[in-house]
């Protein structure tokens, strides 16, 4: 039965960012299906605007509520090239752990209060009863726990990625004492939240281990393909694999340097043992969400500008034709990630693209293989094994009948509905 919901999400379009992607496609078909979607989410910087997915804000239904973002733009913006930039980054990272206990990193740490009011108003004004929080930042999660406390609320609590067990946003830096604090903030949401769901499978192994207790809360809640974007898919591709294409963020920068120099040693190999395999070979990247000058750099003083090409980021519609037409994607993973199926798996192989996934052997190569989707290669094979890729002296052979069905938008969406929402 339709009913008013309330999504919150702190990166949420026009605040471009991939952690909105996620609930803004759910959103979407949640509202296409008669419900009325409230979203609290941050407002954000202008000069973090431009979400690919802010076009699906038009649907109706769609109520969007921002918040001054209140946290220093300087500490997470890339790259910082203005003098004043780095000093004020400089000067934050010495204020903010005065002031803030767990995880300063945390882009929610100033939230509390101002998301607590402007949530509990949207409940009164609207009669809502079922709350969809979304993380990261995690300590937004918690925050709902407390709205629980006010309100008589069905508490959705949706983990896109690891928190406290791994070190990714900030958690490397953190003492003891403040991981700590985080994990008390992470026990109170399991122990709070009414579903905890994640589209990972190993955070469910995880979290279902850690707090047997509360496993029976713990789902999954699969990365969804929005058919609108992506068109059909094409047909099987050519055995050369020559037009590469490398679409979506670029994490783990140390990683990232060492996966550029393996491409960069690719093209080069390729270009001294098969001249003309190299002149029609190519790599188009649009990275989104961090900075790629220095990348640019290398490839530039290499001499191969022609053939690994820098784009701007484009919105969804415009970059998945392009997938599409590419003989491959490439796509590399570091190490935090090797057990996490991100968003751009599913719609790859929706598209019947052969992924030639870069990373540590894991969840996502042992996916990858098992179901004939692609090849997977370690960083340090890059150089070696890409030229055999291109020349098609190596082959894939992908199953095109691999059954998306079960990640498709409306499919997952009528499962929120059936398993996560009152009655």
């Amino acid at each position: 039965m339709p009913r008013p919901l309330l999504i919150v999400s702190h990166t949420f379009p026009p605040y471009r960012g991939i952690g909105g992607r996620r609930w803004m496609k759910f959103a979407k078909a949640l509202a296409r299906r008669g419900h009325a979607v409230h979203v609290i989410h941050s407002a954000g910087p202008e000069a973090l605007k431009g979400s690919p997915w802010t076009d699906d804000l038009a649907t109706p239904g769609i109520t969007c509520h921002p918040l001054p973002q209140r946290y220093p733009t300087v500490l997470f913006k890339r790259p910082l090239k203005r003098w004043v930039d780095k000093v004020m980054y400089r000067v934050w990272g010495r204020v903010l752990p005065l002031l803030v206990k767990g995880n300063w990193f945390d882009k929610t740490v100033f939230w509390e209060r101002p998301f607590l009011d402007l949530a509990s108003g949207l409940i009164d004004r609207h009669g809502i009863r079922d709350v969809l929080i979304t993380g990261a930042p995690f300590r937004l999660l918690y925050y709902g726990t407390l709205l629980k406390q006010r309100r008589p609320i069905n508490l959705v609590c949706d983990l896109r990625d690891t928190w406290t067990w791994q070190d990714g946003y900030g958690g490397a830096l953190l003492s003891d004492a403040r991981k700590a604090y985080e994990h008390g903030l992470e026990e109170a949401v399991m122990a709070g939240g009414d579903h905890i769901t994640t589209p990972h499978p190993a955070v469910v192994e995880h979290l279902t281990r850690t707090y047997p207790q509360h496993a029976g809360k713990v789902r999954l809640l699969g990365h969804a393909i929005d058919p609108d974007e992506l068109g059909p898919p094409r047909p099987e591709p050519s055995p050369a694999l020559r037009r590469l294409i490398y679409a979506g963020s670029m994490y783990g920068a140390q990683e990232a340097d060492r996966y550029f120099d393996q491409v960069i040693a690719a093209f080069e190999r390729l270009r001294d043992t098969a001249p003309e395999a190299f002149a029609g070979s190519t790599l188009d990247l649009y990275i989104t969400g961090h900075g790629t000058e220095s990348h640019r750099q290398r490839v530039e003083a290499h001499g191969l500008p022609q053939h690994i090409r820098f784009h701007a980021p484009l919105p969804a519609r415009d970059i998945f034709p392009r997938i599409a037409a590419a003989d491959a994607v490439l796509l590399f993973i570091p190490s935090m990630n090797k057990d996490v199926l991100g968003t751009k798996f599913t719609e790859v192989f929706h598209l019947r693209r052969p992924v030639i996934h870069v990373g540590d052997a894991g969840l996502v190569s042992r996916h990858i293989e098992a179901h004939r989707l692609g090849v997977s290669i370690r960083v340090e094979e890059l150089a070696g094994q890409l030229p055999l890729l291109m020349c098609g002296e190596r082959r894939i052979t992908i199953d095109t009948t691999y059954d998306l069905s079960a990640h498709l938008l409306d499919h997952i969406t009528a499962g929120i509905e059936r398993d996560l929402l009152t009655p």
